[in-house]
């Protein structure tokens, strides 16, 4: 017995900005083929929790395990079934109506003498604001406006002497040239005074006036809407001035960005956490769920000491750690300062380009291969497990595919995911894989596997490629495709060869796809 969505957005999965959420309609077709109802369904790095969530509503009995504090802060607000929206709503007007003079006094002024709201305002990397938008009572729509340099001064001066009574983190970012986290810098710096002023105001506010699993998700749209209201929001300057990028992975602050309002953009963030509990909530009134006795549990193991009996898993499904694409625990520090959550740091799989931390490219291969382990103790024989490579090229590719083989899990599919946006890197390399590689293997006996030295592997697989491709071009996915199935039926154990550079370095990429030189 199982509900099916056909639309691709859900707005449960709109609550917060976390990284990485993969495409519903392509998780529910995953678990209805690979398990069935009342099994149990493990993701060992969750993240937001969309394919647990998945799972749950498809009475699976589901464990959603996340090392991040902040995930598991997410998770619980997503599967949360005991809140009440009417008195999360009332709350907030108490709150609304407690925090709005505060607001006022920071993002109001007079203009053609009457106040204006400001809604956003452009600032240099020296802080100064430029230029607003406005709206007020006699106006139809906002506008912009050049600030005076009267106002401008009078503005500086106030900011610069104000003194915040309420307490913000000052937690330290870990170093980091790769994120433009810089030595000495702090969770606070990534905001202005005026907008670290007023979300101290607003947090502190949250903590007085609400209380149960209402206040955790007014904290939920707290936590999402700090990007939106720190210096990290750049302007689309290709679009003018006051247009609004968005905040993608690191700390960076731009020549010129963005300073938005906090009540404004809290608002558009609460709204979306109700849309996204009215959405989870619904299913629970209808009949077919009443019939479910399925369970959730949200852990916070460690991925390579997963705390369950051995062979107990009917399925699995994860997206690992993307190597030295995205540092989550360092740029989680935006969200998990101001709950006062504290990572464990050590354990976290990744490679950082930190100084500050161990996290090489050997130390992240062994402990992918210690999770593949773990995945392999936990889930039962012949079953299965799935995951998605975010890239297959260089270090994420070679680290999970030898884990994979090294553990005896047989490749029983590959496909594509598309997700709702690539990362920059994705953008940036035209002759990249585009989406999110999804494979799926069947736990089997290990079996000898082969070590073949780069130089002999690079003229097996330029061999390969160029019998394919003496037949028609390819584009980058469907090599990818072949190669995998390549590497897995002959069980290949990769050392440092990058599959990308063989392409680039014997064959050429056209608009049709890659062909002979």
């Amino acid at each position: 017995m199982k509900i099916m969505e056909k639309k691709q957005k859900r707005d449960r999965y709109e609550m917060h900005k976390y990284w990485g959420k993969k495409p519903p309609n392509d998780l529910q077709t995953l678990i209805v083929k690979y398990s069935k109802e009342g099994d149990v369904i493990l993701d060992p790095f969750s993240g937001y929790g969309v394919f647990c969530c998945e799972a749950y509503l498809l009475n699976r009995n589901v464990i959603s395990n996340d090392l991040n504090p902040i995930a598991n802060f997410i998770n619980r607000q997503l599967f949360q079934k005991d809140i009440d929206l009417s008195k999360l709503t009332q709350e907030w007007q108490i709150i609304r109506n407690s925090i709005m003079p505060y607001i006022n006094k920071w993002f109001t002024f007079i203009f053609n003498g009457q106040d204006v709201h400001m809604v956003n305002i452009l600032r240099n990397k020296d802080g100064v604001p430029l230029k607003a938008r406005c709206e007020g009572e006699s106006f139809k729509k906002t506008f912009e406006v050049e600030l005076s340099q009267d106002y401008i001064d009078e503005f500086i001066k106030f900011e610069n002497s104000y003194e915040i009574t309420d307490w913000f983190p000052t937690d330290c970012l870990i170093e980091n040239s790769r994120i433009s986290a810089k030595k000495g810098m702090t969770v606070a710096d990534l905001f202005t005074k005026r907008t670290l002023a007023c979300h101290a105001k607003l947090y502190n506010l949250i903590e007085r006036y609400s209380t149960g699993n209402e206040k955790e998700a007014l904290k939920l749209a707290f936590t999402a809407n700090l990007a939106n209201c720190s210096k990290l929001v750049p302007p689309i300057k290709s679009r003018g001035d006051m247009s609004q990028g968005a905040w993608m992975t690191g700390f960076y602050v731009g020549e010129t960005y963005l300073e938005n309002n906090v009540l404004n953009y809290f608002e558009n963030r609460l709204r979306k956490v109700i849309k996204g509990k009215e959405d989870y909530l619904k299913y629970f009134s209808n009949s077919i769920f009443n019939q479910f006795s399925n369970s959730y549990q949200i852990t916070q193991f460690d991925a390579k000491k997963i705390e369950l009996p051995d062979n107990t898993i009917d399925y699995i499904f994860t997206d690992p750690p993307y190597g030295d694409a995205v540092p989550y625990f360092e740029q989680s520090l935006i969200w998990n300062s101001w709950l006062s959550l504290s990572p464990k740091y050590e354990e976290e799989i990744v490679v950082s380009d930190s100084k500050v931390r161990t996290k090489t490219v050997i130390n992240f291969e062994q402990e992918i291969l210690l999770a593949i382990s773990e995945i392999r103790r936990v889930l039962k024989p012949l079953k299965y497990f799935s995951l998605t490579y975010h890239s297959l090229c260089g270090l994420e590719w070679k680290a999970i595919t030898n884990a994979c083989i090294l553990n005896g899990f047989e490749l029983v599919d590959f496909a594509w995911l598309v997700q709702k946006s690539f990362t920059p890197r994705q953008l940036n390399r035209a002759k990249t894989v585009k989406g999110d590689v999804l494979a799926t293997f069947r736990k089997a006996e290990i079996s000898n596997y082969q070590r073949i030295s780069d130089l002999d592997l690079k003229t097996l697989f330029t061999n390969e490629i160029e019998n394919w491709l003496s037949i028609d071009k390819l584009d980058t996915n469907e090599i990818v495709m072949r190669i995998m199935n390549f590497i897995f039926e002959r069980k290949i154990i990769i050392d440092q060869l990058d599959i990308l550079d063989v392409l680039t370095e014997s064959f050429t990429f056209t608009e049709s796809g890659w062909c002979i030189k």
